[in-house]
């Protein structure tokens, strides 16, 4: 099976040295793309260039570890993990992350190679600026950005591979279930997707990441909180995307 994936967030250049960037650290995004590997796919991973990565995520050594027996076992171990999947893991990193980077990239795996499912985890800016050439003025009392909207990518998926089954993402903050819910089914519509994963800023933070599954026309399943919400929202999107 042929996966992408894409994490992060795209920024939005104000002037030569300041942009716009979101609290997207791409580490979700990585957890799938880990769990896509262990179920044997083979994984193009679409990432800006400040995005936590699979695996790379974790080759830290822990210099507070109360016992170093155990962190250099880990590390190990991680070490077979990535020469286990390193084969089948296409790392695109963008050079700027802009929204237009992102797409050409994405729209050139999705076209380039048979893919199957694509996880659509990046946070994309909603808006840029109308970048100035040099740098603004940073003794002003008051700084008024113009910005417009950029294109919504992911409604552009189908055009660019018609048989994937496509996965995007709602995020919202401080938001109800049934109001997430609710948007994310308008999501699906909106962006011809398979199935949307709603979820919510605030559970991420609090460390209960809870996810919802919405498909149009069937019963929204939860996943969460708890370990393994990566790997349970691989397990469901492949069991889906093979009997559609």
């Amino acid at each position: 099976m042929n996966v992408v994936v894409t994490g992060g967030g795209t920024v939005a250049p104000i002037d030569d040295v300041r942009q716009i960037a979101n609290v997207s650290t791409g580490r979700f995004s990585a957890q799938i793309s880990e769990a896509c590997l262990a179920r044997g796919a083979t994984v193009w991973h679409i990432h800006v260039p400040a995005a936590q990565l699979p695996f790379l995520r974790s080759a830290v050594y822990d210099l507070a570890a109360t016992d170093p027996a155990a962190e250099h076992a880990r590390l190990e171990r991680l070490q077979t993990q990535w020469h286990t999947h390193a084969p089948r893991l296409h790392l695109v990193s963008l050079e700027e992350g802009t929204v237009a980077e992102y797409a050409a990239s994405l729209e050139r795996v999705l076209r380039s190679q048979p893919i199957d499912i694509a996880f659509l985890a990046m946070a994309v800016s909603d808006f840029e600026p109308d970048a100035f050439a040099g740098k603004l003025d940073s003794g002003v009392a008051t700084l008024v950005i113009r910005g417009h909207r950029t294109p919504k990518v992911i409604q552009s998926v189908r055009d660019w591979s018609p048989g994937v089954y496509l996965v995007g993402f709602k995020l919202l903050s401080r938001a109800e279930p049934t109001d997430l819910i609710r948007e994310a089914e308008a999501a699906c519509r909106v962006n011809r997707a398979d199935l949307t994963v709603a979820n919510d800023l605030q559970t991420i933070r609090a460390g209960a990441h809870t996810i919802h599954l919405v498909r149009p026309g069937h019963t929204t399943e939860t996943i969460g909180p708890g370990e393994g919400v990566a790997e349970r929202l691989v397990e469901r999107a492949m069991a889906w995307s093979a009997t559609r």
